[in-house]
């Protein structure tokens, strides 16, 4: 005879795998959310933010005052000191700080490219993009003469980078696809209003540009730059939005500078279609990614999703009944 009771013990391990990898992803979630990491200028330190508590804490006292900050894919903080013209690599388990370039003009903006062993940096006071390796700390120059370039971001292996000249009016500056072999521009939007932060968000497949001067943030889409619409010019002001991010599930994360605007961070829904002013950062400048390439990892949620996978490898004991 048959033993029946095997394929419902089979099912109800599966069950139970699926229920545990859901709570898991609904954990992850929330962590993606809410969890961001800022740059104060003014405080010359790194935060880390909970925009659901608005609770605000200390993460680095850093060398000197950051201006963009990313993750590597091991955990260490990148961030650059747009004064004194480095990029700094902090370890988190030694405490170590390495500077991986200096005497750069205006450090601004990176992103972390793909394979995570290598980055990029633009350099707002001379025209320059720069690649430095992670691995050996070699830097090289990507491309020259593109303005005041800032906020880069990648789209799958496609590098986009806010060119142009932030003083030149509304229309001075451009999102640019640039090759990320030969740095040669390959596509370029319309003129644009003082573009600052970029990134590239997966859950809508569009690019995100805060608009410094303009108050309000465009979305680009990457396979037609000509594409560009105002997303929240309908749903209120971003004063003086600099760096910005994304959760990957449906939030775009502002930060509007401490320098022009009120110092919070906003939140750009994209599912409900709202805007909502959040946490406020002393000397607010650039928020870290909160998912994808260049994101902190949240062991909890390794931890997880892993208790998910021992679900579904858990075996019905052999039944010892025989046909």
């Amino acid at each position: 005879m048959r033993n029946r009771t095997r394929p419902i013990i089979a099912r109800k391990s599966a069950f139970f795998g699926l229920l545990v990898l859901f709570i898991g992803w609904l954990l992850v979630g929330r962590a993606q959310a809410t969890i961001l990491y800022a740059t104060s200028i003014s405080g010359s330190q790194i935060d880390q933010v909970d925009t659901t508590t608005n609770v605000v804490t200390p993460y680095l006292n850093t060398l000197s005052a950051p201006d963009s900050i990313i993750f590597d894919s091991t955990g260490n903080i990148l961030y650059t000191t747009v004064y004194t013209g480095q990029v700094v690599r902090y370890n988190p388990i030694t405490t170590m700080s390495t500077s991986l370039a200096s005497g750069l003009s205006n450090a601004a903006d990176m992103v972390l490219e793909p394979g995570g062993n290598s980055m990029l940096v633009s350099e707002f006071g001379n025209g320059n993009i720069d690649r430095i390796n992670l691995v050996t700390r070699s830097f090289t120059t990507l491309t020259t003469g593109t303005g005041n370039p800032e906020g880069l971001a990648y789209d799958g292996t496609k590098l986009f980078a806010n060119i142009g000249y932030r003083g030149g009016g509304p229309s001075g500056k451009e999102v640019a696809e640039i090759d990320p072999v030969t740095g040669a521009i390959l596509a370029t939007s319309p003129g644009l209003n003082s573009l600052d932060g970029l990134t590239y968000d997966p859950y809508s497949g569009l690019l995100y540009a805060s608009s410094l001067f303009g108050n309000f943030v465009y979305s680009i889409d990457p396979n037609n730059l000509n594409i560009v619409q105002n997303v929240t010019g309908t749903l209120g002001i971003v004063p003086a939005p600099d760096g910005i991010t994304t959760d990957g599930v449906g939030n775009i994360f502002i930060a509007s500078s401490d320098s022009g605007g009120d110092s919070h961070i906003y939140q750009l829904n994209l599912i409900n279609h709202t805007l909502t002013q959040d946490t406020f950062v002393n000397g607010l400048d650039d928020l870290a990614p909160a998912f994808g390439g260049g994101s902190i990892p949240e062991p909890s949620s390794l931890a997880l999703l892993g208790l998910g996978g021992f679900a579904f490898g858990i075996r019905p004991r052999r039944s010892l009944t025989r046909a």
